[in-house]
């Protein structure tokens, strides 16, 4: 008897391993930086001096199919050392540890994720929630994130048609504990797209921004202004982007002056190398490939 049922078993998970699939994929890459002064954020003991940096990001994605067609999926990550973040002109710390995991399930076009503070804040990205539900029906999408500590929620809902997209997206408790929303409507015009968006921000001053972004070819611009003030001056943002071959030069500049200048230079076979620059006299020189 006690055979048969050890026999049972085996056969049962070697089913289960059978159906299943586990992918790999992820980033590495090193380089070397210099941080801006201690006025713009470096800590003094990094201010002015050159690191060298290196690091591995590991995304691993478990996922089955069942009778009724649910798909499930489960994923975590897995890092070492440290990775250049180019956007942001830093390096980010990969923790040296296996992340949490997160779950989905989706079926018949619903997709439910489960992580503890896994879930992004549809309209702040500097919170989180635990549980996420979205979808897509016709040319109308939705979504909706829960904190299920505190209760809070945030939404988003966007319909397309054509030419024309319209998003509303809102929280029921943002930074400062108020309820907002933001609504925005974008009208594409061959290679031109303008988006009007409108923030009630809570309890602050409302902010409306208009947006305008370009691509033909090699070239893209993009361009923005809003009814704000920064440092009592008018607040916009311009970029350019130009791809000559294998490379990419991108350059951005706001009210401020905050410049930024990016040149990525694609190796082939997922290898590229990338030299970065802002005004806060931060350098980045690195090299990644991803698998």
């Amino acid at each position: 008897m006690k055979k048969v049922l050890l026999a049972t078993s085996a056969l049962f998970l070697t089913a289960g391993v059978a159906s299943a699939e586990l992918t790999f994929s992820g980033t590495a890459g090193a380089g070397v930086i210099k941080s801006g002064d201690v006025r713009t954020g470096s800590t003094p003991d990094t201010a002015g001096k050159y690191q060298v940096y290196s690091g591995i990001d590991i995304n691993v994605t478990a996922s089955a199919t069942a009778d009724n067609g649910m798909v499930v999926t489960a994923t975590t990550d897995i890092g070492g050392g440290a990775l250049a973040d180019v956007a942001d002109k830093e390096i980010n710390d990969q923790g040296n540890t296996l992340d949490a995991v997160g779950f989905t399930a989706a079926y018949n076009g619903v997709t439910v994720a489960l992580k503890s503070d896994g879930q992004d804040d549809l309209y702040d990205d500097d919170q989180n929630g635990d549980v996420k539900v979205s979808g897509s029906m016709g040319g109308l999408n939705y979504a909706i994130v829960s904190d299920t500590n505190d209760s809070e929620y945030s939404y988003s809902l966007g319909f397309a048609a054509g030419d024309v997209s319209i998003t509303a997206v809102g929280t029921s408790a943002n930074d400062a504990g108020d309820a907002a929303m933001k609504v925005s409507a974008a009208y594409t015009m061959g290679d031109l797209t303008a988006t009007l968006t409108s923030d009630n921000k809570g309890a602050d001053a409302a902010l409306n921004t208009v947006a305008v972004a370009y691509k033909s070819g090699a070239l893209s611009l993009t361009a923005s202004a809003t009814n704000g003030k920064v440092d009592g001056k008018a607040e916009y943002d311009l970029g350019v982007s130009y791809v000559a071959g294998a490379a990419t030069v991108s350059l951005s500049t706001d009210e401020s002056s905050a410049w930024e200048a990016d040149v990525a230079y694609d190796l082939g076979g997922g290898v590229s190398a990338v030299i970065a620059g802002d005004h806060n006299n931060t350098i980045l020189a690195g090299m990644s490939f991803a698998f």
